[in-house]
């Protein structure tokens, strides 16, 4: 349904009740610092189930870069929004509601005044999430499918809960 594969979606249900790690996925991404100035300052690789790519990441020029390929931020405001969208996507087809058509913005405001040293100050503003779809569902049943993406993104979770980390830096010959 709308590109949803629903018939895989509903057998991860069944294998997830049987084993929880069925729908675990682990991460492992490494990237360099390219220390030419005549080249963008990050690269890294990813891998996805039909391929890999090589991602790229400039500061803009008031950060210290040239501005070539999009920032860390813009991937990681671009993975919220892409998130929430498949997240709705996903929730809908569940949920039976065809979606003819749909599209996601994402509006937030980030100040760089505190990684520029200059003092601390809330580095963001508050996710603004719109999602317009086409469909003949109700306005009952799209507001139900924004509840369960709501209550069911990752990337939404991510943000109203503490996520651990750790850190490490070494020095290497």
């Amino acid at each position: 349904m709308h590109n949803v594969r629903i018939k895989q979606i509903n057998t991860m249900v069944e294998q997830c009740q049987e084993d929880a790690s069925a729908a675990q996925l682990d991460f492992n991404f490494e990237g360099t610092w390219c220390t030419n100035s005549d080249q963008v300052q990050f690269s890294g690789d990813v891998q996805f189930p039909q391929g890999e790519l090589t991602l790229n990441a400039d500061f803009p020029p008031f950060l210290g870069g040239e501005g070539r390929a999009p920032s860390a931020l813009t991937y990681c405001f671009y993975g919220a929004m892409s998130c929430y969208g498949s997240t709705f996507a996903t929730q809908a087809a569940m949920a039976g509601v065809t979606l003819d058509a749909m599209t996601i913005s994402l509006k937030l405001g980030v100040d760089f005044r505190t990684a520029l040293g200059v003092g601390d100050f809330p580095p963001m503003t508050g996710f603004e999430f719109n999602v317009k779809v086409k469909s003949d569902a109700s306005d009952v049943d799209i507001q139900r499918v924004k509840e369960l993406t709501d209550e069911r993104c990752p990337a939404i979770w991510a943000m109203q809960n503490p996520v651990p980390f750790t850190t490490a830096a070494a020095k290497v010959n």
